[in-house]
This record gives structure tokens, sequence and C-alpha cells, in this order.
């Protein structure tokens, strides 16, 4: 099932090969163009494709065709063809040499099939094989053991009936490359709890499963699935998949997003997800201006806060523990001031850095397709041992590439509302941070967080994110300016917003500074964790200042630095100069 890296290899020229080698951290090399989950399919001879899935809306008589984009050197370039035949996106299984995929519409009539084909993707006659009349949707490519001959795919149904505000993770199996299917459905607990600081309800009611499976050891596969609540729920199969635990929470944080797992030649497997943290519910009965009554209801969702950092991680050992936690992707449009109408809505009306598919490459390379709408969904490589590297460093010598900086401007929240074109789920955006002349002069810049009232705005709060390597223990060292009042720093392990008025309730730990406690002076603070412990301690210019003790439980180690001025009314804020991760 891996013979196709060993071809990609092949048919590339020397210098292409030389350019894979050479990249490392995440590099976008194109934009797919259609929204990522089942885009990409390799063929036998190594040239890759990714699929347009579905026809833009158009006013012409005459519908442009369907495209895809071809990639003959390992993803490094991308050519637009026409796609032909019905087939598009598949995978070929190696051992039949045949090609299988499975679709949910046909004709116009919804449902689930399977097609197969000697051809592949520009099959216009593959042989179609029914499996169900009811509604499946979201549905994956199917996918080949690395233990044995059985091939899967995965679906999310909707219910009929009483169950009809219900989905189902389904899990579709074949031990006969395709010939006949078995079928299994997963439950899940439904349902959201309004709990603090929730005061409204969250999207819940038909919000999406999205299963995902991977092979995580022969006799051991993980269903990983979408959920309302803060983390993705796991199932687990020790039959191959012909039996399902009871799903339960995972330390995979992320709330109504899409997960995906790749398995590696070499058994190790990199999971993709949105690990964040959306801004807790408003009380959705008395929003301004008004949300429509299925989103008071958790039907459907107001605004999507938790879309804007892709990220990944590794695990050597059958899933018990993970390295990296790091960010891949930063949605490119996160900060833009019209967010609800950039992108093109006929491209998709959601427009973020979740949904994933990824497929190994030569060299220890991973090609992922990542994102919704063309501003903002992006293919890029990088190098699977960029997820063990454990120290990172900032310096804003690259701009605000690697910080997340944007708050919210108050906007019109709900899903698909036709009198505001292309603003689903979609709040406007304003930077919340922003680079200045370093104010002790000299040519460099420092980032400067402030806060002030602005009634435009969602609330006052200025801050900024950063991401760096999961680790229980560590230093992370800040260069620091505090100008007016205080500045608060909150150490976790998921993504927060920079505007969150609670991260101080979650996060793993969080301190606040006053100009009486270091000046304002440039200092440095250096913060020593230890999460097993429970334990951190604070020095400022090496003279050690206080412990902090771990309010909240933390299982995959810090990740993040949220830093925030939070304090009552307006203030001057602070300036940050350097942000550094360094092991201890």
């Amino acid at each position: 099932m891996y013979e196709y890296i060993d071809r990609i290899e092949a048919r590339m020229a020397e210098d292409e090969r030389d350019m894979l080698r050479r990249i490392w951290e995440p590099t976008v090399v194109g934009v797919p163009l259609g929204d990522s989950r089942r885009d990409i399919c390799i063929l036998p001879d190594g040239e890759i494709r990714s699929y347009e899935l579905f026809h833009p809306i158009e006013s012409e008589e005459k519908p442009t065709p369907l495209a895809y984009l071809s990639s003959v050197d390992g993803g490094l370039s991308w050519k637009k063809h026409y796609a032909r035949g019905i087939m598009h996106s598949c995978t070929y299984i190696e051992d039949a040499d045949l090609y299988v995929t499975a679709v949910g519409e046909r004709n116009g009539e919804t449902g689930l099939w399977v097609y197969r084909s000697k051809i592949g993707p520009d099959d216009d006659a593959p042989e179609v094989q029914k499996l169900s009349d009811y509604l499946h949707f979201d549905v994956y490519l199917p996918k080949k053991s690395a233990f044995g001959k059985r091939i899967w795919f995965t679906t999310q149904r909707r219910g009929t009936g009483e169950d009809s505000e219900r989905l189902f993770a389904c899990y579709h199996y074949s031990d006969d490359f395709g010939a006949s299917w078995k079928s299994v459905e997963v439950t899940r607990r439904d349902g959201f709890e309004i709990v603090f600081p929730h005061k409204g309800m969250r999207w819940s009611i038909r919000s999406g499963m999205e299963p995902y499976v991977e092979e995580l050891t022969a006799d051991c596969m993980v269903m990983m699935i979408r959920s309302p609540h803060d983390s993705f729920y796991l199932s687990r199969s020790h039959d191959g998949g012909e039996s399902w635990s009871e799903p339960e929470p995972s330390t995979f944080y992320g709330t109504n997003t899409t997960p995906f797992m790749l398995r590696l030649r070499d058994g190790r497997t990199v999971t993709f997800w949105n690990n964040t943290k959306p801004l807790a519910e408003q009380n959705l009965r008395i929003a301004d201006p008004p949300v429509a009554n299925g989103v008071v209801i958790g039907r459907y969702e107001d605004a999507f806060t938790n879309r804007d950092a892709a990220h990944a991680a590794i695990t050597e050992d059958g899933g018990k523990t993970y390295l990296g936690y790091r960010e891949i992707l930063l949605n490119p449009v996160r900060a833009n001031a019209d967010f609800r109408y950039v992108g093109d809505p006929t491209s998709s009306f959601d427009k973020s850095s979740h949904q994933f598919q990824a497929f190994e490459l030569p060299y220890g390379k991973v090609l992922v397709s990542v994102g919704q709408n063309a501003a903002a969904r992006r293919m890029l490589i990088f190098d699977v041992n960029w997820l063990y590297e454990t120290a990172r460093r900032e310096d804003f010598l690259g701009g605000l590439k690697n910080i997340t900086t944007h708050t919210y401007v108050k906007s019109i929240s709900g899903s698909y509302i036709r009198e505001v074109g292309n603003g689903h789920c979609a709040w406007n955006r304003a930077q919340n941070a922003y680079l200045m002349p370093d104010p002790n002069g000299g040519h460099t810049e420092a980032l400067y967080i402030c806060k002030r009232h602005d009634p435009r705005m969602f609330n006052d709060i200025g801050g900024a994110v950063w991401n760096f390597p999961a680790s229980a223990r560590g230093r992370v060292s800040i260069e620091v300016k505090l100008v007016e009042k205080q500045a608060r720093f909150a150490f976790a392990d998921r993504w927060y917003n920079t505007c969150d008025p609670y991260v101080t309730y979650s996060a793993p730990f969080w301190f606040e500074l006053d100009v009486a406690d270091i000046g304002s002076d440039f200092v440095r603070l250096d913060f020593d964790f230890d999460t097993e412990r429970g334990m951190a301690s604070l020095s400022v210019d090496g003279s050690h200042f206080f412990n902090v003790r771990m309010n909240a439980d933390c299982p995959t180690g810090l990740s993040y630095l949220i830093a925030q001025c939070a304090t009552d009314g307006d203030s001057a804020g602070f300036y940050l100069r350097l942000l550094e991760k360094t092991a201890r």
C-alpha cells in the first residue's frame, strides 16, 4: 500500500528530489480547487491529483467542467486540468489493480454508493454498487489495511423518524476488494449542557460526527469522532472494525471540527486536528443583532471561533503518547477585516483551516490538504521529523506569520443567512496587536499589545497567542516591556482566542505582572514549568520571583503562550520583543 511513495520518487528529476529533501517546516505548495477532506488521490505511476469535488454555483448556461490539479514532481508544483469520467478522487488498491471510491449522491439522489474501476479516475462507466438508501455524507476515501486485504471507509448517516435529529458514525468494510460490504454504526452521547462560562447553547443538534478510522497497530483501530464538546471522542476496535467500544472523550481537544490520521510506512501515526478552544457561548436569546431560533436551540452555529489554527502530532507507540502538538497552518485570512465576504461563496461558505487529508511522500515528508474556501485552504508539505523539535524562537523578524493576533468585530451571526451573502457562521476580524518600532530605539520592531475601548469590537481585550513544541517540562522566556497597568500571561495545552475573557478559567498556568513588580523597562521573564509536578516558577532577569501552581489538568504538556492586556479600563499595555521555548 506504500508502493506509490517509491514511484513518486522514481519519476522526479534529481533537482526536484533535492528540493523535496530540503523542505523542513510546513511549506505551502498550492491551493486546492475544493475543500479538503477527500480531494487528493495518488495514481500507481506516482502522479498526485487534487480534485474539485463539486460544481461551482454558476449562472452560465454551460457550466465550467470539474477540474483537478496534477503534480508529477512529488507535490512541489501543480497544473490544472479538466476532469473526465465520474470516478474522480479514488483509492488505488495495489493488490487487486483496482480503483475504489464511495459517494453519497448520484444523479441527484442521496444514499450511499461504491464505485470500482480498472481504469481509474477518468472512468465514465465504473462498476456501481448501492449500499444504502439512507442519506450518508462526509464520505471519506477508502483505505487499505497495512496488515491484510481489508479495505474500509467512513461516513456519517442522518437519522430518520424519531432519530431525524441524530447523526450516526458509520464504518463500512470489505474483505473482497469492494465486491461486497458490511456496515457498522457507532453512536455517541448527544446533547450539550450549558455550564459556565457558557451562557447559551453550542451547536450540538445534528452537529456532525465525521468519523475517521486508522490502524494504530495490527490489532487496534481507532475511530476519531467530531464532537460538540471540548474534545474529540475516540472509539477502538480490536477485530478490524467489526465491533467498536463506547466512544469516550480524548485528550485531543477541539470542538465541532474534523480530524484525520495518517499511518506512515514505518508504523508511526500522525494525527491532524484543530487543537483549539472556541469562545464561550453567549446568551443567544438576547443577542444583538438577533440570531435565528435554530442557533438559539443549538441546531446551528452562530460563529466559528476555533477554526483558524491547524495542528499535527505524532505517536510511535500506538497512540499511548504523542509528540508535537504544533501548528502546521494558521488561516491566511484570519485577521481580515472583511472576513465574512473574502473568498467567493461559490468556492465555499466556510473559510477555515479545518478538514484534512494527508499522504506520505518520499524522504519522510508529508503532503497535507487543509481548509475550506480558496481564501483559506492550502496544500503544504513538511518533514515529519519537524514534529520532534523541542525548541522554538520568535523574534518577529518574519512579521506575524507565526502569531495569532486577531479579535472579532461585532457581526451578523448564523448559518447560511441569504440576506448577508457569504457570511456563514463568521465574524469579521481586526488585529489585536501590532508590530511597532522598538520603544528602545534601533531598527527592530516589537509586538505591541494594549487595551482601548472600541464599541465595534467583540470586547476590549488585547492579546497574542504563540505555539511552541509541546512538553511536560521546559522553559518559556519572554522579553517584555510593561508600559501601564498589568500584563497577563497564560500557558496552555491548546490554542485560545486572543480576546477570550475566560483564559484563566481553564489554562493550566497563568499569572499577572504590573509596573510595580517589574518596572517599565524591558525585562526577561523565565517561566520554568513541570506539568507532572504541577508547579512552575517565574524569574525576572535571572532572579526568582514567585512560583505558580497548576490549576487545570494538562496530560499533553504545554504548547501555548497567551499574552493579554485584560486589565480594567484602558491601558497602554506592553511590548513583547522575544518569545522563546527551550527544553530544560
